[in-house]
């Protein structure tokens, strides 16, 4: 095995408490994505920190633009987080105006979330500084070799949740150790 792949074995142990007796490429593999999994994170978080929002409120914001204007449950559901977390998250963008609520025409239960256009311009810089790192990080590697690992990334991407979601069917996580 080489010193990366047992680099990529050794993170995955540290980070997801993998069985040593499976170091294989598939433990590697995943290892490696755990690996990148924070340093990426934290790109990102920098990007939006830089405007005073951070990862979670970024996230939002890309959502929202994605979408367009929606009621508070649809944001939650797009996001997979809970209506009270997005609550707080549209709370604060809503104080820094870069989000604004409005009333649902039809449902006076329901508010209608939007982007301002602040959002939208920090966005479109945050949008230019993703594509020069990508471009930047992703140079000289062959044509082909992106377009197989963006396929074989979608179909890890794809398999995630019903993955996770059998694995969490089988049982609860292992007891916490004592102090």
């Amino acid at each position: 095995m080489s010193a990366s792949a047992s680099a990529d074995v050794e993170a995955a142990r540290g980070s997801a408490g993998t069985d040593p007796s499976s170091a294989d490429l598939a433990v590697s593999v995943v290892g490696r994505l755990f690996r990148l999994a924070p340093q990426l994170t934290e790109l990102m978080d920098h990007g939006a920190r830089e405007y005073g929002m951070g990862f979670a409120r970024g996230r939002v914001l890309w959502a929202l633009q994605a979408s367009g204007p929606v009621v508070m449950r649809a944001l939650s559901q797009q996001l997979g987080i809970s209506p009270r977390t997005v609550t707080g998250l549209i709370d604060a963008l809503e104080a820094d105006g870069w989000v604004t609520r409005s009333p649902h025409p039809e449902d006076r239960r329901a508010t209608i979330i939007s982007i301002t256009p602040a959002s939208e311009a920090a966005l479109a810089t945050m949008r230019e500084g993703y594509e020069g790192l990508a471009h930047d990080l992703l140079a000289g590697i062959d044509p082909d070799d992106l377009a197989k690992c963006q396929s074989v990334l979608g179909l890890i991407q794809a398999r995630l949740d019903g993955v996770v979601a059998a694995r969490m069917a089988d049982g609860p996580p292992p007891a916490k150790p004592r102090s």
